[in-house]
């Protein structure tokens, strides 16, 4: 039997095995602090039971997301407090384990593959590899997406992938989508926690009064000041578990476009579908409070270019409630909702495009 974390975005260490228990730790690599990302792998357990034991604060609702193929992923829906176990079955050869459902780089390029989008290089990343990024249209306003400026944070990228799905169906006149997908792509590949990285992690490096230390972040700063952003929305996932991070919500980040954070949650909320993970603007966090007074993150950094209508991140569970559980699926049907949202917007409000 294998225990490993040698894939993309693995991340796990072995403290002990007795028996059929495996004490397990995730490992934090540069990130001051906690934080509770983990993924792993189990090879050669087939006919055998496993319980896998965590330190506090490291399994969800519903016990880990299991795949056999890093692509479909499902809740194992059994856990008791930091502890979950596992019964292998005959022909279970390779199964991952991981705390929430990870999007795999692969599926982005398919995607890309498949609506005819070309992938160009943004930059070499921190560490050498090409960061990708994809243009839709070519019209004069500017919308930006980002997704994982925090590594571990994949249910960004479902929400973003229903998003550019529907952008792609239905496109907004006179517009260019900017997106890059993997803002942290380095620590995507390595299965990094990404947030709280020292000296300070991607979503702090946006400081308008000095250069970036990341060539990610530099490169999406000269994209902007070059091209504008008169919207931009940045793909998150919030704290482990519980109160406000259990639901989706916008991190509103101006007092004064406090009234267009407010028209754009509602409406956001009123456009959502059946199928979707649920939205509601109740639970968006207002500026000024709390952790929320940062001033060298994307969406601030956007929120002050020239014409700039609403720039924000939007924060998504990883796990959701009983009564609005998080899948793969529903994931995406909110990303469709959220570009019905920023469509109808941008069509209603008086932005200001460049000639």
């Amino acid at each position: 039997m294998l225990i490993h974390q040698h894939f993309l975005g693995g991340n796990i260490s072995i403290k002990d095995i007795s028996g059929d228990t495996i004490v397990l730790e995730n490992e934090l690599r540069d990130t001051k602090g906690d934080w509770f990302y983990w993924a792993f792998c189990v090879e050669g357990a087939e006919n055998r039971t496993l319980t896998f034991q965590f330190q506090d604060n490291r399994l969800g609702y519903y016990g880990p997301a299991v795949s056999y193929d890093l692509e479909n992923w499902h809740w194992l829906d059994c856990v008791e407090g930091d502890t979950f176990s596992y019964s292998f079955t005959e022909d279970e050869h390779k199964v991952y384990f991981a705390h929430h459902m990870l999007y795999h780089p692969a599926r982005f390029f398919r995607f890309a593959q498949a609506h005819h989008l070309c992938v160009e290089e943004l930059c070499k990343g921190y560490k050498g590899s090409s960061i990708p990024s994809v243009t839709i249209g070519d019209g004069p306003m500017s919308i930006i997406l980002t997704a994982r400026h925090h590594a571990c944070e994949s249910t960004g990228n479902y929400v973003l992938e229903g998003a550019l799905e529907e952008l792609l169906a239905c496109p907004i006149p006179h517009t260019t989508v900017f997106c890059v997908p993997f803002v942290d792509y380095e620590g995507v590949l390595r299965g990094d926690q990404g947030k709280a990285r020292l000296p300070f992690d991607h979503n702090r490096d946006y400081d308008s009064e000095s250069d970036s230390i990341y060539p990610e972040c530099r490169a999406i700063k000269a994209y902007a000041d070059k091209n504008g952003c008169h919207f931009g929305i940045d793909f998150h996932s919030p704290w482990h578990i519980g109160d406000v991070n259990d639901h989706v919500f916008i991190v509103q980040n101006s007092i004064p476009k406090l009234p267009r954070f407010n028209q754009f949650g509602e409406l956001l909320q009123s456009l959502m579908t059946p199928d979707a993970l649920q939205y509601e603007h109740q639970y968006d966090y207002p500026p000024e409070t709390g952790w929320n007074k940062s001033s060298t993150q994307f969406s601030v950094y956007m929120s002050k270019k020239e014409h700039n209508h609403l720039a924000f991140t939007i924060e998504t569970t990883y796990f959701g409630t009983h009564e609005n559980k998080v899948s793969q699926s529903n994931l995406i049907a909110l990303g469709r909702c959220v570009a019905r949202a920023l469509r109808r917007t941008l069509s209603e409000a008086s932005v200001s495009i460049p000639q």
